[in-house]
């Protein structure tokens, strides 16, 4: 039996003794015949790859520039491929110390797509130590924590550049709210604020706009936000309409940067806002009363069920009334706009599922360092974004903000990242 592996550089032959036997084998032990079998074939790359790289340094000394140059020897060490293991290798070496090899670089110790690997493992959820400690029965090379985190030097220029691109499409509504990641700094785990911004298009689908580290509840720290998105190419002018919570002073920054749009509020904060305000023996008459605003069929009919709900309360809760009352016009905002829109425009609901989903991919992972973080969040980026620049807000197959299955799977990403 012949057998031809790879580019045909190896060549593997088995006589029929030598089968039977090996059948033998795997009937006693399948797992010990599977690994002698591994060893043999490791065996025989490690010799195959010698050769190649024998036959690369004589047509590296052949070349006119390199007359008086010659062999002097060469160095053994580890190589860790893909599929199949560590091997041992010969590195062979010139006088000159100006051979440089295109199979198996000076420094490489790993096969790239090893490193691929470990960021996956990585970027789906794995801490650093634990997909250290897996690596060897996953991937069958031993690796260390910094292997695992410097993986992501093959996707971290094209990630994080993502949330720094030139935005080319006309977004007209803004979803604005922050989040809290823990991080490693100096030996302790830090809360590390985030700014995030999410967009719909013309199209009505949804993009992640910026992720920017910055406290939440900082105005001028949304300035900056605001400003950023003005250099990477935001139409200021198309923006319509923000939805925000209800941070004093948002609205009025939000306004100097975006003049053509209006601002809304979102629903969740506001009513948890009001029926925290409201006494407990009235709960339960409030939040019915105050839903049937915000659920309108018009806005219209959404100020004559606050009017209704304002009259209910008899001055009995007057905090949580005024609460809701101060905020009106913002709230009944979303009415402006087509009907099929009032669902997203009416809560900041699409941006605080983004952010749980950002905290889901970092829950598994006991600390993350700035690093791994800004790509972690990247990389989340755009697994959510491929799904929704296929799915408008509008559509039934969103209503829940889940991408579609087909299109978010890590892999896919990983393909987009890298090639």
């Amino acid at each position: 039996m012949r057998m031809r592996i790879g580019m045909g550089i190896i060549k593997v032959e088995v006589s029929l003794p030598e089968a039977v036997q090996a059948i033998e084998e795997f009937r006693r032990s399948r797992g010990r015949a599977l690994e002698a079998m591994a060893s043999e074939v490791r065996t025989a790359l490690s010799g195959a790859i010698n050769r190649l790289l024998q036959t690369e340094m004589t047509l590296f000394l052949g070349k006119p520039d390199q007359a008086g140059n010659k062999r002097n020897g060469y160095k053994e060490r580890e190589y860790a491929l893909k599929g199949v293991g560590c091997l041992r290798v010969r590195m062979p070496q010139d006088r000159k110390s100006r051979f440089e090899s295109e199979i198996i670089p000076r420094h490489e110790q790993v096969d790239p797509r090893i490193k691929e690997d470990l960021a996956i493992l990585h970027l789906a959820g794995l801490s650093a130590r634990t997909a250290a400690m897996v690596s060897k029965r996953v991937l069958g090379v031993e690796v260390s924590t910094d292997t695992v985190s410097q993986s992501l030097d093959v996707i971290e220029e094209r990630a994080l550049g993502f949330l720094t691109r030139e935005l080319g499409s006309r977004y007209w509504a803004l979803f604005i709210d922050g989040t809290n990641f823990r991080i490693q700094r100096r030996g302790s785990v830090q809360k590390e604020p985030s700014l995030v911004v999410l967009g719909l298009d013309e199209r009505n689908c949804y993009s992640i706009l910026a992720v920017e580290s910055g406290t939440k509840d900082n105005v001028e720290a949304w300035k900056s936000v605001f400003s950023e998105l003005r250099g990477r190419g935001l139409d200021m002018g198309a923006v319509r309409i923000g939805i925000m919570d209800g941070l004093p002073g948002l609205e009025s920054a939000f306004k100097e940067s975006f003049p053509a749009a209006v601002t809304a509020r979102c629903w969740v904060h506001a009513l948890k806002n009001a029926l925290a305000k409201t006494p407990a023996r009235l709960r339960g008459v409030f939040k019915p009363l105050a839903s049937a605003v915000m659920y309108a069929p018009s806005e219209n009919r959404a100020r004559q069920a606050f009017d209704e709900l304002k009259g209910a309360m008899n001055g009995e809760a007057e905090r949580a009334v005024r609460c809701l009352e101060k905020d009106l016009d913002s709230l009944l905002a979303h009415y402006r706009f087509e009907r099929p829109l009032w669902r997203a425009l009416k809560t900041t609901n699409p941006i605080e599922r983004v952010n749980r989903e950002f905290k889901r991919r970092t829950k598994s992972m006991d600390s993350l360092g700035e690093r791994t973080l800004n790509v972690l969040v990247a990389f989340t980026a755009i697994r959510l974004e491929f799904g929704w620049q296929t799915t408008p807000v509008t559509s039934g197959r969103i209503t829940h903000l889940k991408p579609v299955a087909a299109q978010n799977r890590i892999e896919s990403t990983m393909e987009h990242l890298l090639h």
